[in-house]
């Protein structure tokens, strides 16, 4: 089981996740409400985070500090990531394009987690129920098959 199987804070529902964040950030306070997350990205949403991503750090990608791409990533990814958030989300920025400029990073960084949680949660699911309609299906063929033996059993018949 995955990691991200155990959280039970993440309630998966069709394509979207809800998680309710409760987080003391080290400079504003509490953290409080309800993130709803795509429980994936398509690929012209991941190009477009990723071109996102190099355009706030500049043409000098590969020599900016590893604490600026990764909250680069980060703000991309929940750009595309949320769905709705809580208002200390959308007014962080309120004249930017990017939500999430908060003073305190390591609550990007918690939201960020739980967003990649779950999508992992959510492809797990999806595995596992797959799994378990493929363990269906062979039960139910072999006890088609198993009747039929029966059957030409009792009519005589031989393989």
């Amino acid at each position: 089981m995955d990691e991200a199987d155990k959280r039970d804070d993440i309630k998966i529902e069709g394509d979207r996740a809800t998680w309710e964040i409760s987080a003391v950030g080290n400079i504003k306070g509490t953290y409080l409400g309800t993130f709803v997350f795509r429980c994936f990205l398509t690929p012209l949403q991941q190009i477009a985070a990723g071109r996102e991503e190099r355009a706030l750090i500049g043409e000098n990608f590969a020599f900016a500090p590893d604490h600026e791409k990764f909250l680069a990533y980060a703000l991309t990814q929940l750009k595309y990531r949320i769905v709705s958030s809580p208002p200390f989300w959308a007014s962080a920025n309120p004249n930017g394009n990017m939500s999430g400029d908060l003073p305190d990073p390591e609550i990007v960084s918690l939201v960020l987690g739980s967003a990649i949680d779950a999508e992992v949660k959510y492809k797990n699911e999806i595995k596992y129920r797959k799994e378990a309609a493929i363990e269906r299906a062979k039960a139910a063929n072999d006890a088609i098959i198993a009747a039929n033996r029966e059957e030409a059993e009792l009519n005589g018949e031989r393989d």
